[in-house]
């Protein structure tokens, strides 16, 4: 019994500590420095989210990520693939040297599927969290929940949450995890919110997740 007492009393010590290193990261941080670390997860989906459309070729995204994000991170991300067709995939490392003309003529290309699709006229909406705390004293989260829609349909819906870092003296983003479902057309409503429901990445320490009240508003490929 005395042993049992003494590893609750332990878990519990635990569990106190965790919350207490998140709760000093994040009530530390004064209100510049929480619109400093926003603004740096706006800035890099904003980067993102017109990369992936075609709004931005890759030197451009790359000069968006320069301060805002680690070596590590860039390094993760050099290897995913940005778009692909006939069978194709074109990877960030084949674009950072791709002349301007055959970026353009993949562009047109893309555009053209798209438009053809009906796809042209999605959009979406971005909501940004503030800062929370995290288990690491130099380190908060930021959450991010994306909605797609097209012709006011729910497409997809994705939620991410960013980890930041001050260990080198200014905050930098070190990783981004992200959870996504998708809503066919055919889907009842039911199947649709289960889904929803699903998704990872909707509370922080057991709480619900709190946005800011401005969005980010993008219109898709236009």
């Amino acid at each position: 019994m005395r042993q049992n007492m003494k590893s609750l009393l332990l878990s519990l010590l635990a569990a106190l500590s965790v919350l207490a290193l998140s709760a000093c990261s994040e009530s530390a941080l004064s209100d510049p420095e929480k619109e400093q670390i926003v603004k740096q997860v706006e800035q890099l989906e904003t980067a993102e989210y017109k990369l992936l459309h075609f709004q931005m070729d890759y030197p451009k995204y790359q000069a968006e990520l320069d301060g805002i994000v680690s070596d590590s991170y860039r390094d993760v991300i050099s290897d995913r693939i940005i778009f692909g067709y006939n069978e194709k995939e074109y990877r960030a490392a084949d674009l950072m040297g791709m002349p301007k003309e055959e970026y353009e003529k993949h562009k047109e290309h893309m555009l053209g599927l798209i438009h053809s699709m009906g796809m042209d006229e999605e959009k979406a909406v971005l909501r940004v969290s503030e800062p929370y705390g995290s288990e690491g004293a130099d380190g908060v989260y930021v959450y991010v929940s994306e909605s797609r829609e097209l012709k006011e349909r729910l497409l997809s819906q994705t939620n991410r949450r960013y980890s930041l870092d001050n260990a080198s003296g200014s905050w930098t983003i070190t990783n981004v995890d992200q959870d996504k479902v998708t809503i066919g057309s055919d889907e009842r409503d039911d199947e649709a919110e289960a889904k929803l429901n699903g998704l990872e990445y909707q509370t922080h320490d057991g709480v619900k997740i709190v946005y800011r009240d401005k969005a980010l508003a993008f219109d898709g490929w236009k």
